[in-house]
């Protein structure tokens, strides 16, 4: 194992405060859009969090990660991530697990994940966009 000393606990995430993302904006109706984070545990080992990502009215966002080195797990609470068609590729209560180094994304209206990066560190963003 590792010189880590572990112990164990528990978090009410309702009262955690809700992390902004640095791509997020500031949209016509005062309202703050993108994504904010719930960080649950952050350590050697891993994070894990809970991420919530909002599109202004009329738009969503299409973002593209690259996975971490050891990967990330991702299970999907609400929402779902579509396709450019607008097709369902993923609906709530999917489990997806992303390779060390997969591009992957989708878009998203209005999405709520459980994230869990094996590595401790967050996905690379490589771009987010809204589209129409």
């Amino acid at each position: 194992m590792t010189d880590q000393a572990w112990k164990s606990f528990e978090i009410d995430s309702e009262r955690l405060a809700w992390e902004s993302a640095g791509y997020n904006v500031q949209w016509t109706d005062g309202r703050e859009y993108g994504r904010f984070a719930r960080v649950l545990r952050r350590d050697n080992h891993g994070l894990t969090m809970i991420a919530r990502f909002v599109a202004p009215p009329g738009k969503a966002w299409k973002i593209v990660g690259r996975a971490p080195e050891l990967g990330e797990e991702v299970y999907i609470m609400k929402g779902a991530y579509y396709d450019t068609s607008g097709r369902i590729v993923a609906r709530e209560g999917t489990f997806m697990f992303n390779a060390p180094g997969a591009l992957h994304g989708g878009i998203s209206i209005d999405l709520t994940l459980y994230i869990h990066w094996c590595s401790g560190k967050p996905d690379e963003i490589v771009w987010p966009r809204l589209i129409d």
